[in-house]
């Protein structure tokens, strides 16, 4: 399952960084030719998910409208926990997400695609050798911001983690604002809020011992997903100010 999995997937990642490095490197750029590499090749793994993040975010956007019949459903079974009343209770909430044509599922199937490739995109990147000797804005590729700041004295690392904080913290609250549950009054709402930031420090000390090519990745990733759902909302804006 391993060499498969090298096989089909961190091989050929590998493979294409170095091809587009080499390419950029012949283009004139020297230390910084494999950052710009890594960091394109984030974009276009955005790009080919695009469809699928947009899809998730028009069904958020539907799962909204639908609040009103939702709350009507949850009131009418309200503390009726019989089996008879519970199954009528799933057949009319599933009546619903085929009437407005949302996929529960859906949000899972975005996690399922994009985990892999950052895992694919981890390992591609420690099996490159020359990633250690890459440089981008004063940053070497391979070295971590812990060892960036606390053994090589270079604070510039910090702006680094700054920048992974933002992105994180933005995309994700930006992805939990189209959530309808994140944006209920009272208990639910509240936890929303508080994994919001929960994962955001937890990303936080996680990136502090992760390579800086995997946090070009990052930064890279989500700064796109906070463009694409900033667009979409405005999309969204305008479309109902017309209508």
């Amino acid at each position: 399952t391993k060499s498969l999995w090298q096989l089909l997937f961190v091989k050929p990642l590998a493979y294409i960084i170095l091809k587009l490095g080499a390419s950029l490197k012949h283009l004139g750029m020297t230390k910084a030719y494999l950052g710009v590499s890594l960091m394109i090749i984030g974009l276009l793994i955005r790009l080919i998910i695009l469809p699928f993040n947009i899809k998730t975010q028009k069904q958020s956007q539907m799962m909204q409208k639908l609040q009103p019949e939702m709350m009507r459903i949850e009131k009418k079974y309200a503390g009726r926990n019989d089996q008879e009343s519970m199954m009528m209770k799933s057949q009319e909430t599933m009546a619903l997400y085929q009437k407005y044509k949302i996929n529960p599922l859906s949000s899972c199937l975005i996690a399922l695609i994009q985990l892999p490739i950052f895992f694919a995109f981890l390992q591609a990147i420690y099996k490159i050798p020359t990633i250690y000797e890459g440089e981008i804005f004063g940053w070497n590729l391979g070295t971590t911001p812990s060892v960036g700041i606390f053994t090589n004295h270079q604070y510039s690392f910090i702006i680094l983690l700054i920048l992974i904080i933002l992105t994180t913290f933005f995309s994700f609250r930006y992805t939990m604002k189209n959530n309808p549950t994140s944006a209920a009054a009272g208990d639910a709402g509240n936890q929303m809020n508080t994994m919001l930031y929960v994962m955001t420090i937890f990303i936080a000390f996680a990136s502090i011992n992760l390579p800086t090519a995997i946090a070009l990745y990052w930064i890279v990733s989500y700064a796109f997903v906070i463009a694409q759902t900033f667009i979409m909302n405005l999309i969204k804006k305008r479309k109902e100010d017309y209508s």
